[in-house]
């Protein structure tokens, strides 16, 4: 059985992912990302049509074929990789479509569409490969199964609007990212209505919708774009795309992030405002040399632990907002089970001046009133947490220096 229908199967898919790519474009690296895209689908066509150009004209011969073969792959690879034959013609742009997809992938870093890129390189070696072998067939029925071969390979390289990543190819990308965006253009949060026309509308390097005046929405459609909801607001025209659906759940999941995140800090801020002003300054201090006395030995001259475990600066109120420790749980420990060698054995007072060093030493701004010397209940109210320290820390611990009398 001849491969011959399935030429024009493959051509008639990749009509639609082709469509208006054809013509002369610069070198690839004088192009951004959208226009080398554009550029390697237009080649992609070049080369898909020199494949079935050979099955609808009436040249016959062997010549004929192994040329048409040949200038194929010129149009898919580029003057400068080793394929290329010159002598037989080019009907690309002359950088090949595996020039400008190099030059989409030799961007620095990584972008949501470069999978799509990577795939599409793939499959552009592959069909190259298939024309390579076409060039030497001296059967030609061999000769078409190479050239179908190519075809399916080609098609994988356009890609679909309807599907992102590495099954979009081409076009899934130029629909469905960033990769969308031609230089110049405005790019615009997709996470709500546009401001202007034109403009485009993108959530985390996903193409969200494209919004056009309404005079231009018939005549400068981007034709990669897979519309699939259209909003008319006054003069301007929101074409929705694919990947709109994706977008707007990112921009849910980021509106409820931000909303935890302030609640978050408005709890803090809440339940650490209670924390200042509950001791004086020369408490704190005097509370410096109970600490060095009593304390030390076990918790360091920083305060971040030796024999024991830290008790102040960023790390201890990391641990301390982790379990949900307040200012009751901080007493109890300090007041019944300090010193470890002797616990209880300090006097009331200086149990308060040492709380007071540990409150001044987490960076709480001291009051008008000393630490009492006795627990209170709302002690079991006042969370311990880094968010709730007003006095900017002084160390990297996190610590800030309270000086002894």
């Amino acid at each position: 059985m001849s491969p011959r229908p399935f030429v024009f199967a493959f051509r008639f898919v990749l009509a639609f992912a082709l469509a208006g790519a054809a013509g002369g474009r610069p070198a690839a690296a004088s192009m951004d990302a959208h226009a080398n895209a554009i550029a390697a689908l237009a080649d992609v066509r070049a080369t898909v049509d020199e494949i079935v150009r050979i099955e609808d004209g009436f040249a016959v011969g062997h010549a004929a074929y192994v040329r048409a073969a040949h200038r194929a792959l010129n149009a898919l690879v580029g003057r400068r990789d080793d394929g290329y034959v010159a002598s037989f013609g080019d009907s690309g742009d002359g950088v090949g479509a595996l020039g400008h997809i190099d030059a989409l992938l030799d961007t620095e870093g990584t972008s949501l569409w470069t999978p799509a890129i990577e795939g599409a390189k793939a499959n552009v070696l592959a069909a190259a490969e298939n024309l390579q072998t076409a060039t030497r067939e001296r059967e030609m029925e061999e000769y078409q199964g190479d050239l179908t071969h190519a075809l399916a390979n080609l098609a994988l390289v356009a890609g679909r609007t309807s599907q992102g990543g590495v099954f979009g190819g081409l076009s899934g990308a130029l629909a469905n990212t960033s990769l969308a965006v031609p230089r110049g253009a405005a790019s615009v949060s997709g996470c709500g209505l546009p401001a202007r026309a034109p403009s485009y509308g993108v959530v985390s390097e996903r193409l969200a919708y494209v919004a056009l005046p309404r005079a231009d929405a018939a005549t400068k459609l981007p034709g990669e774009i897979d519309v699939r909801r259209v909003v008319v607001r006054g003069d301007e025209v929101v074409l929705y795309t694919a990947a709109s659906a994706e977008a707007a759940a990112l921009c849910a999941h980021a509106t409820a992030q931000r909303s935890t995140a302030r609640l978050e800090r408005t709890r803090h801020v809440a339940e650490g405002a209670h924390a200042a002003g509950l001791f004086t300054l020369p408490q704190a201090q005097a509370g410096a040399e109970v600490y060095r006395r009593y304390c030390i030995a076990c918790h360091g001259a920083d305060l971040q632990g030796t024999a024991g475990p830290g008790v102040a600066g960023t790390e201890f109120l990391t641990t301390a907002h982790a379990n949900r420790w307040h200012l009751s749980d901080l007493r109890t420990t300090v007041v019944e089970n300090m010193p470890f060698s002797n616990p209880g054995s300090l006097t009331p007072a200086q149990y308060a001046d040492v709380l007071a060093f540990l409150l001044a030493s987490n960076c709480y701004p001291a009051g008008a009133v000393p630490f009492p010397t006795a627990q209170r209940p709302q002690f079991a109210t006042i969370a311990l947490a880094s968010s709730a320290a007003t006095v900017r820390p002084k160390s990297k611990a996190g610590t800030c220096a309270v000086v002894p009398k």
